[in-house]
């Protein structure tokens, strides 16, 4: 975890193919959710999430629990 104080949480992933952070993104692009790659900023296993409505973030949570629970 990365400890934070802006209006974003960083989100690490695992470097496994197919659960990495480029996965990740396109399976949340594919529902229609955008979080920021930090690839460029030395971090290539992270996605960055904006703080939203509390609905809106329990709705990407799903989503990525969904993502992580996938075969």
């Amino acid at each position: 975890m990365t400890p934070s104080v802006g209006n974003f949480v960083l989100i690490h992933f695992a470097t496994q193919k197919g659960k990495d952070a480029g996965a990740a993104d396109e399976f949340l692009k594919s529902r229609r959710y955008i979080l920021r790659r930090v690839a460029a900023y030395g971090l290539p296993s992270c996605l960055r999430m904006t703080i939203g409505t509390e609905d809106d973030n329990r709705k990407v949570v799903a989503e990525l629990a969904s993502f992580l629970g996938r075969s």
